[in-house]
């Protein structure tokens, strides 16, 4: 036992060198560890490619996405300008009938005056024909009363015939006035 002491003794005071240890693992592992490597280096290659071609397909689909965004934007931008355009003539024929509609309504005013005016002239005119044709009549009948008057007077009636037709006459020139 002693034996194995001192050689235990003596690994621990001298430790092994590392190609004595690389020794071991080929002896060992042998060509498994080369192939674990390898295909863990592959497979390190290929995940590398994969998340650069995801990376690079994220990439093209963002600025896909962008472009459509912008796309539609663009689409929004417009028809909101022709929105506004059409708001803005819509709002333009409005102010425009509004101002004709404004100048109408002072010619018809302008208009209607005119008309009242001549209206009234025509009615004075006319109240004024009217009352020359009563004065005219009254004048006829006055002379008529008159006339009568001296027939009746010279010819002696008797007062109650001349009541009589002065009565006649007096309604004969209300019915005439009304």
């Amino acid at each position: 036992m002693s034996n194995n002491k001192n050689v235990k003794k003596d690994e621990s005071k001298n430790p092994p060198p590392v190609d004595e240890l690389q020794q071991l693992r080929q002896i060992v592992f042998g060509n498994a560890e080369q192939q674990l490597k390898e295909k863990i280096s592959l497979t390190h290659a290929e995940m590398q490619k994969a998340l650069s071609i995801q990376n690079e397909s994220f990439s093209n689909r963002l600025t896909n996405f962008q472009q459509v965004i912008e796309q539609r934007f663009t689409e929004l931008e417009q028809r909101l300008s022709l929105s506004d355009k059409t708001h803005e003539d819509n709002e333009s024929v409005l102010q425009k009938d509004l101002a004709n509609l404004a100048s109408e309504h002072e010619m018809f005013a302008t208009s209607t005056q005119q008309d009242f005016k001549s209206i009234e002239q025509s009615l004075d005119s006319e109240s004024d024909s009217l009352s020359k044709s009563f004065n005219e009549q009254i004048k006829q009948l006055k002379s008529h009363l008159e006339g009568v008057s001296r027939e009746l007077s010279s010819s002696k009636t008797d007062r109650k015939t001349l009541a009589k037709l002065l009565s006649t006459m007096a309604t004969n020139l209300e019915d005439d006035q009304l």
